[in-house]
């Protein structure tokens, strides 16, 4: 009589058992893959795995108590042991197990040398938008990262209208197309800074994508008529400038917003981009801002003299959305950026109430009609940051934006701000360069890195950064201020001087030269400058006092306008935890009671 074992040989266990096993561990190869890249919750590979574990015994039961004949499957205790064929059973086994054993094999090499290479390169740019926040502040959490399958970047559209004053239009067309895109969390769009920089320049396609890091580039033009719009686009890629896609709209102004959908989903469809899950093709927010020429108009107006930045700038914006809101008084979008163009003009002027009033009446309205909006989220978190100083409100509100539109770049810069303002300068270090990574160009990204640097004390690098930015921007605001603190620093006075004397706006160039002139021991000069500041700005540049007269080593002064400062709701006070002109006041309880009002301490 044969052993167990030569009986589990011949009935052919040990072949199906092989079989099974290197058939289900080239399933679930697959199924990892396949899983991944749809995005599928992580309980459907467990169940698979169950199952496929539960299913080895049951198959080798099943192989031990069934015999295949020639006439089909029988029980194997009804086969005469004469007429089994079991042997002939056992070479078909074999050829099938070296079948599966070569696509196995395969399939190894494959991931291995292809697609692990594959994965390494996105691994390092994963890296690159991924932060590492460790110690950070209280209820400041992870940033999104950017898993990026495809990168593009908009290109302002070309005004192809008589009128040239109508970039307006065309830019906000762009814009709208860039921010529809960047709510698929498949793309990497690149922000509108470093894409709007290559405006009314004729460099090649490669040089743009190189620059901006984006393997796609969607251009076009727009002729705008009394009543339509003639829209062109087009899809091109980058590395061979090939034209994957074009398409012109005639269209009404009405269907404006229509046209920039279907642009959308021709990108998505074009790029073979998957949309995982539930998620849908985004489209505009249907609000009263659709079907409404006049109003989307004056939207795209203020849109364009936001993006001018400055206080006069912000005025005029706020008008446009202003006059947005009257024409639709439904439009959360038009709300929404109402709010953030008062509350910007709030943070530079001297006379804030009447426009900080009406930011926050926006604000509140935006998110009343449609909180689906990310700019209503944005201008909330906007007014939470600079004049409330509500920390885990203003967080929320930037986390819900990025949940609306993945990859925002001023969600992401606005929460790297926050973590530098509990002194975790490293994390926000990172989250801003994972930004950068993004909006390679976006110098008000560039100017906060520099800031972090600053106050790591890495004046070097961020004097290297600095001097860069100055390069390509000589009459940049605020470029030589920082170039002359950071010189100030490192006991290069009189070249602090210098970068200070060329300081364009007005309140950075007073406070700055006060302290340089007393550091130089112009204890006149120094007094002139203070009071030049204190007589243009008044308490609106309270904050600017409080750092000259703690730089003098007054620090009963110093407090007093801190004090001040924090009565005005003065936008500076925010930087009052990390600013390093206040390292002499630290140890003052008049100074601690400040910052604990302002709810930034530890």
């Amino acid at each position: 009589m044969p052993s167990f074992l030569e009986e589990l040989k011949r009935r052919n266990v040990f072949r199906v058992g092989i079989a099974y096993i290197i058939t289900a561990w080239l399933v679930l190869q697959v199924a990892d893959v396949v899983l991944g890249n749809i995005s599928a919750p992580d309980w459907v590979f467990k169940t698979l795995l169950l199952f496929l574990s539960l299913g080895a015994p049951v198959v080798l039961v099943f192989a031990w108590a069934y015999e295949m004949t020639p006439e089909g499957l029988k029980r194997e205790k009804d086969v005469d042991r004469t007429t089994s064929v079991t042997h002939v059973t056992g070479r078909k086994l074999d050829r099938t197990i070296i079948v599966i054993l070569v696509l196995a094999v395969g399939y190894f090499a494959v991931d291995k040398f292809y697609l692990s290479g594959e994965a390494s390169k996105d691994a390092g740019t994963a890296a690159m938008a991924t932060t590492n926040r460790q110690g950070a502040a209280p209820g400041v959490a992870d940033t999104p990262g950017l898993e990026t399958i495809t990168s593009i970047a908009v290109l302002p559209f070309v005004n192809m209208s008589s009128d040239k004053e109508q970039d307006y239009f065309s830019d906000g067309i762009s814009e709208e197309l860039l921010n529809l895109l960047a709510k698929i969390p498949a793309f990497r769009v690149a922000g509108r800074t470093s894409s709007f920089a290559f405006k009314g320049k004729n460099d090649d396609l490669r040089t743009i994508g190189e620059s901006l890091g984006v393997s796609t580039i969607l251009e076009g033009s727009v002729r705008k008529g009394a009543n339509r719009v003639r829209i062109t686009a087009q899809l091109v890629k980058v590395d061979d400038g090939f034209h994957l896609w074009s398409e012109t709209y005639d269209r009404e102004l009405t269907d404006v917003l229509a046209v920039q959908d279907e642009i959308a989903g021709a990108v998505v469809k074009e790029l073979k981009v998957t949309l995982l899950g539930e998620q849908q093709l985004p489209t505009h927010v249907v609000d009263s801002l659709t079907g409404n020429a006049e109003a989307y108009n004056a939207y795209l107006q203020g849109l364009y003299f936001l993006n001018q930045f400055g206080p006069n700038n912000y005025k005029i914006a706020a008008g446009h959305f202003e006059q947005a809101v009257k024409l639709a008084p439904d439009s959360a979008l038009a709300w929404a950026m109402l709010s953030q163009a008062d509350t910007r003009y709030a943070s530079q002027a001297s006379d804030v109430t009447g426009a900080l009033a009406r930011a926050r009446e926006a604000a509140s309205k935006a998110l009343e009609l449609d909180d689906k909006v990310p700019e209503a989220h944005l201008a909330q978190a906007l007014l939470l940051m600079t004049f409330d100083w509500d920390w885990p409100a203003a967080e929320a509100s930037l986390r819900r934006a990025l949940e609306l539109r993945p990859g925002d770049v001023q969600a992401q810069g606005m929460l790297a701000r926050l973590e530098g303002q509990f002194g975790h300068s490293e994390s926000a270090l990172a989250m801003l360069q994972a930004a950068l990574v993004q909006d390679p160009l976006d110098s008000q990204l560039q100017f906060s890195i520099i800031s972090q640097l600053y106050i790591l004390g890495r004046y070097k690098e961020a004097e290297e950064k600095a001097l860069g930015i100055k390069a390509r921007e000589p009459e940049k605001p605020f470029i030589n201020v920082y170039l002359g603190w950071l010189a100030l620093r490192q006991g290069r006075y009189q070249e602090a001087m210098e970068y200070f004397q060329q300081e364009p706006v007005p309140f950075a160039r007073l406070y700055s030269l006060a302290v340089i002139h007393d550091k130089l021991g112009q204890r006149e000069a120094a007094e002139q400058a203070q009071q030049a500041l204190l007589e243009q700005y008044g308490d609106a540049a309270a904050y600017q006092q409080a750092l000259v007269f703690a730089e003098w080593g007054e620090p009963d002064t110093a407090i007093k306008w801190l004090q001040r400062a924090y009565d005005g709701r003065d936008p500076g006070m925010p930087e009052m935890n990390t600013d390093d002109a206040l390292n002499s006041l630290h140890g003052l309880p008049a100074y601690q009671e400040i910052l604990q009002k302002m709810n930034l301490a530890d």
